[in-house]
């Protein structure tokens, strides 16, 4: 049992270090002479745990990187309440709560995505199943809202997942947490126009102002012209 729990302490560790120095350098500069340095293990133990670095790679998407998108992105979220509210208001907290590494380095997913989605079709499975489950998990909250104008909550799911994972890249070459921030607002505003009208009652109309009764129009009299107008008519 103390064998067990010690091989899964030491598999844990490879996978952290390896997870920061691929997400300092990418996968394909990480070496694994640094990674076994930094974790104060030896070849022995790698492969103990893991086939290869590919396989390592793996584990690191899986274990590691789905675990960060669940805690910071998904997990926040609660199953109650108005989904087009606490969408972005998550998500703010959550970009306002990263520190300003996470924003340099940029999101591990994200970054692997644009690595290595098209060199291996193993990184590009994982990837896509942690996408997947961030789309699905939002789908799920915005067909239970009745505030949810539109009819295809997969499609927004889509574009909310797509619209952070580009602010997060373009935060990461700027440096620049706000780029985030603007990036949710702006999503706020777009959920903000999909959001259904209340089903309110129409409010009654006023009564009509009292008018004062309209005067008689004074009866046309005659009144004969003057002698002298007489003679000019005539």
């Amino acid at each position: 049992m103390v064998t067990r729990k010690k091989g899964n302490e030491t598999r844990r560790r490879l996978l952290e270090v390896a997870f920061e120095v691929i997400r300092r350098k990418g996968f394909q500069a990480a070496g694994l002479g640094e990674i076994l340095t930094a974790a104060g293990l030896t070849k022995g133990a790698l492969y103990h745990h893991f086939r290869d670095k590919i396989h390592l790679g793996y584990a690191v998407i899986e274990e590691i990187v789905g675990e960060i998108i669940d805690e910071r992105w998904i997990a926040p979220l609660p199953a109650g309440g108005d989904p087009l509210t606490v969408i972005p208001q998550a998500m703010r907290t959550a970009a306002e709560a990263m520190d300003d590494r996470d924003i340099e380095l940029g999101c591990p997913l994200g970054n692997l995505s644009a690595e290595m989605s098209a060199l291996d079709e193993g990184f590009a499975q994982r990837i896509d199943a942690i996408y997947e489950k961030w789309r699905n998990f939002l789908t799920e909250l915005l067909s239970a809202g009745e505030s949810v104008l539109d009819d295809d909550p997969e499609r927004i799911a889509a574009f909310i997942v797509a619209t952070l994972s580009g602010c997060l890249a373009h935060a990461k070459a700027a440096r620049r947490r706000d780029i985030l921030l603007y990036g949710i607002t702006e999503l706020e505003f777009y959920l903000n126009q999909i959001r259904a009208e209340t089903s309110e009652p129409p409010a009654a109309k006023p009564p009509p102002a009292e008018t004062a009764p309209e005067s008689p129009e004074p009866e046309a009299t005659y009144a004969p012209p003057p002698a002298e107008m007489e003679d000019y008519l005539l």
